[in-house]
């Protein structure tokens, strides 16, 4: 695999809502790893420490903006557990509260992990340009450990002198067995998502749920429902977290055991630290379900949408009309206007310069009723170069006109060697109580009349008030 062979794959997951997701992603794992034991693994003799990672990962997969920005949640992260009393002195370093000098801890625990996130996402888009990019990305990850350490004992040298670190340290045990089996850790699991982020059926996947969101197919509802799930599940959480809090003190206070206001502090720290973890662990599962759900959205569009010109394909077109028109009232208000449209010697287009020559007109085609009526009515392709239109907004039949003038002008402008492109229309009022195939038998026939009088125009017809 050849990573910078598929810039235009990558370009769609570094840019976009996709990248926000990617990033979002990045982030709770980094809380998750930094709050539990998936970042620290300490099974004797061997002790790794991974929690790094997700900047890594976001060096590699997005930049180096994203990967600062998941480096310095690290800090911000590390900083919050060393503010605890219960943490040994060198580690409260780390930690504004704890320190004594608070300016110094901030650029120690925060400053130094965002640098590192800075320098990391440089490293790997430098690598991304050369020729042997998957194999420097390998180095790079590999590395990522001693990169991490050397700006971390930089920062002790530069604020802490007197704790004796100086940035030759982070080198120290380079050929120990715990540091080269986290070195191949981190190289292995960059390189693995990377080889999965590059996978056709992911990209593919990650157009689709982008496609959706271009489309906007019901984004207003899923977007409120979204924000409703995220209120929710952080007041829930705060709410368990208080309840934990309270009831932990009773119960040791029910066996007699009296803690002094720091152990009673330490005790909230830690159920915060809980409460970041949760969160962390909720908020990937919203972003799962917020793909789940966006890949169904764009099953059920694929499964009503012609491949070909992007307009409804026939049966969901009649099965959406029969949805608007039921829920209309028969009051003998013209409120929509059922079309059916044809082009114009169609088949000599497809007999002179061939089908993909026509097909490519029938998408333009399509375009241009967009530009003129997607708003306001549904578009469906009928077969071949017939197509129909429904419309569910009140329009005149003034208004009608127009921009059915406007669309005859605009299709003139398709280019099609020195072929004319024409079209021919018929409009038939709705909104009277007639079922659908009433009203597309009736715009039938005025599209044959359109035909029989010259092609080239439109013939709009009357409701039952004005016959």
């Amino acid at each position: 695999m050849k990573l910078r062979l598929n810039a235009k794959t990558t370009a769609l997951w570094q840019s976009g809502a996709i990248r926000w997701y990617l990033l979002g992603t990045l982030i709770a794992v980094e809380l998750l790893m930094s709050f539990s034991f998936l970042g620290y693994f300490h099974v004797e003799p061997i002790s790794i420490t991974v929690a790094y990672i997700p900047v890594l990962a976001a060096g590699a997969l997005l930049g180096p903006a994203d990967s600062a920005i998941v480096g310095a949640v690290f800090g911000l992260a590390s900083m919050w557990k060393a503010s605890a009393s219960y943490i040994i002195p060198f580690d409260q370093l780390f930690s504004p509260i704890m320190s004594g000098y608070p300016l110094r801890s901030l650029l120690l625990s925060v400053g130094s992990r965002t640098l590192f996130g800075l320098v990391i996402g440089l490293l790997y888009l430098a690598v991304r340009k050369s020729r042997r990019s998957l194999f420097l990305t390998g180095v790079v990850s590999f590395l990522g450990r001693t990169i991490h350490s050397l700006f971390v004992y930089t920062a002790l040298w530069a604020f802490f002198p007197e704790t004796g670190y100086t940035p030759l340290d982070a080198f120290l045990g380079f050929w120990q067995p715990n540091a080269l089996l986290t070195g191949a850790v981190s190289a292995a699991i960059v390189l693995a998502a990377l080889y999965l982020m590059h996978l056709p059926g992911w990209n593919l996947f990650l157009a689709r749920i982008q496609h959706v969101r271009q489309l906007q197919l019901g984004e207003h509802y899923h977007i409120l429902s979204l924000v409703a799930v995220i209120l929710i599940t952080l007041v829930s959480a705060f709410a368990v977290t208080i309840y934990f809090i309270h009831r932990m003190d009773y119960v040791l206070a029910q066996k007699g055991i009296l803690l002094p206001d720091s152990g009673y502090a330490d005790l909230v720290h830690l159920q915060i630290q809980f409460l970041f973890g949760i969160l962390a662990l909720m908020a990937l599962v919203i972003i799962f379900l917020i793909f789940n759900r966006r890949y169904a959205t764009y099953s059920d569009w694929e499964s009503r949408t012609d491949s070909l010109t992007g307009a409804m394909n026939r049966n969901a077109f009649f099965r959406s009309c029969e949805k608007i028109l039921s829920g209309q009232q028969p009051d003998g208000k013209e409120l929509t206007w059922f079309l059916m449209l044809d082009m114009d010697c169609f088949k000599e287009i497809n007999d002179r310069y061939g089908h993909p020559e026509g097909d490519r007109i029938l998408k333009e085609l399509v375009q241009k009723l967009k530009n003129n009526f997607h708003r306001d009515a549904l578009i469906g392709r009928i077969g071949g170069d017939e197509f129909a239109l429904l419309t569910h907004t009140p329009l005149s039949k003034e208004e009608l006109e127009l921009r059915l003038r406007h669309f005859l002008h605009q299709i003139h402008e398709i280019p099609c060697h020195d072929f004319p492109i024409s079209c021919s229309i018929g409009a038939q009022p709705a909104g009277n109580g007639q079922s659908i195939h009433e009203l597309y038998r009736l715009a039938d026939e005025l599209l044959y009349i359109a035909k029989k009088q010259g092609k080239e125009q439109f013939v709009i017809g009357s409701s039952d008030s004005e016959r």
